[in-house]
């Protein structure tokens, strides 16, 4: 009776000594590898423990090109994380996956306005050519999703080709144009290295007090790894939001940078 008695206790003191060794999982980093990540359970704040948290810092993670075959994993990685993005879709890939816009909708992202055709011989073509993208861009929203959004991004940024005649169109028809002020260059460099200059980008305006602006795009890679983001975000204390239509937009300066498309005839 003894020996069981210590045998028991000895079983207890191995379980509670592994549970006190065992690693916490919110403690991943940048610097973790995808099979750590992976393999780690991810423990994020639920939505009542982010508001209540005065310390948390605004992002605003935003995915262009879509909707894709990645934008379901991106949205449930983004639900996973209690948190929200700003998605500038084309029209020819919003009639493609009208689901998956609706569940944009849905789970409370922004939807916003990224042309049709993404070619910048045809977007800057004229002011009207601009104009019109957004606006069939704008009719095959409302046709899906009953709603419509004045939020836009356009083909490339606004430097070099948006000149200020393109911008008082579009602005005058009501449209708020949104560039970026971080870009993480997913779509050209690998996972790694995405996540990376990213952060790096990040850290850099929050030594100015910048609140950062985040360019990604609607495609595999990115999604792939979008846990591995969130997860430094979270750790940083930052929560990403989505983009109001109310809010000032954040554009691009010209610096006599800016010039018509030379359109071939």
């Amino acid at each position: 009776m003894r020996k069981l008695a210590l045998c028991i206790i000895l079983i207890i003191v191995t379980q509670l000594s592994a549970c006190s060794s065992s690693p916490n999982p919110i403690q991943a980093t940048v610097n973790d590898t995808d099979e750590q990540l992976e393999t780690n359970l991810i423990t994020v704040k639920q939505p009542s423990e982010i508001d209540d948290d005065k310390n948390n810092k605004t992002i605003y993670l935003t995915f262009d090109d879509g909707p894709s075959s990645a934008t379901n994993e991106i949205l449930d990685t983004l639900k996973l994380f209690h948190v929200k993005a700003t998605f500038f879709m084309l029209e020819p890939k919003m009639r493609q996956s009208p689901e998956i816009v609706k569940r944009i909708v849905e789970e409370g992202h922004a939807v916003a306005l990224h042309g049709v055709t993404h070619n910048k011989n045809r977007f800057y073509r004229s002011e009207q050519s601009a104009l019109d993208e957004m606006n069939q861009a704008q009719k095959t929203l409302e046709k899906i999703t009953g709603i419509s959004s004045v939020l836009i991004r356009t083909p490339y940024g606004s430097v070099p080709y948006l000149t200020d005649s393109f911008r008082k169109v579009l602005s005058d028809n009501g449209y708020k144009l949104w560039d970026w002020n971080v870009d993480s260059s997913d779509w050209s460099i690998s996972s790694k290295d995405y996540i990376k200059t990213t952060i790096s980008q990040i850290q850099k305006l929050e030594k100015y007090d910048v609140t950062p602006i985040v360019l990604m795009h609607d495609l595999p890679e990115t999604a792939k790894h979008l846990t591995k983001l969130l997860t430094s975000l979270t750790n940083d204390g930052y929560v990403p939001k989505k983009i109001e239509a109310d809010m000032e937009p954040y554009n691009f300066n010209c610096y006599d940078r800016c010039r018509r498309v030379n359109v071939e005839s």
